[in-house]
């Protein structure tokens, strides 16, 4: 585990996102991890890895499945102390974020709002971002990611709620920690872009990789709002970030 920790860290040089990095064998749920260790004080860029969850979710508490070693299973700690108004954009960046590693595997990453990450109409990954709010502000959030990796078909069976692919199955061949820097590399970068205020290029490359629009699909059309990062698109249909 310390070896292959040590090439994590080579490959991650000075990402600020997984320093520190923890690698767990098993545990419940990365979120719960990270969560628990925000609660105590711990600072932004924290990422926490699992080789397997036994009870990994997805959004409304839908389970993950998370088989030992095929997958990313992963979660990181971000420290915005943005408005409340402004959560959307840590689940726009990290899909983004995703896509942006993905694609520079394979062709054909599309975004499905609020959280699939999606190859060729089936689902090989998903964030999924929990917020902390104190007096309307987010004190912390935690990004948990997802992805399949190493997946045969038989390890897909179980996932009856919708098609599922792995990197594997698209003819990827990559391993797990390969694909966990690449993310973090470019969950950086997104973070980062927004945090100085470049919201609306974020929305654009978020937008351009959309797989379809829906009634729940927000958008960046006329509406602006003003935030603590200044005045920028709104979004329509935006969810309440609790």
């Amino acid at each position: 585990m310390q070896q292959r920790l040590q090439k994590i860290w080579r490959a991650l040089k000075d990402c600020r996102m997984g320093n520190p990095l923890v690698l767990l064998k098993e545990t419940t749920s990365t979120n719960d991890v990270v969560k628990a260790r925000a609660e105590k004080g711990a600072l932004e860029g924290l990422a926490v890895v699992a080789e397997s969850q036994t009870r990994g979710r997805g959004r409304n508490g839908r389970g993950w499945l998370s088989l030992p070693g095929k997958g990313v299973y992963m979660s990181v700690l971000l420290r915005p102390n943005w408005p409340a108004t402004d959560g959307v954009f840590l689940n726009i960046c990290a899909a983004l974020a995703v896509a942006r590693a993905l694609e520079k595997l394979l062709r054909g990453v599309r975004l499905k709002w609020p959280n699939d990450i999606m190859l060729n109409g089936r689902k090989v990954g998903g964030v999924l971002v929990e917020p902390r709010l104190r007096r309307a502000v987010i004190e912390f959030a935690v990004v948990g990611i997802g992805i399949n990796v190493l997946h045969r078909k038989a390890d897909l069976k179980p996932l009856d709620q919708a098609p599922a692919t792995s990197l594997r199955l698209e003819g990827v061949r990559v391993d797990c920690d390969q694909v966990l820097t690449r993310v973090l590399k470019e969950l950086e970068i997104c973070y980062s872009m927004a945090r100085q205020e470049d919201k609306s290029r974020i929305l654009q490359e978020w937008a351009l990789r959309q797989e379809q629009q829906s009634k729940q699909t927000p958008n960046a059309q006329p509406r602006e709002t003003r935030g603590k990062h200044g005045i920028y698109p709104a979004l329509r249909g935006t969810p309440n970030v609790e």
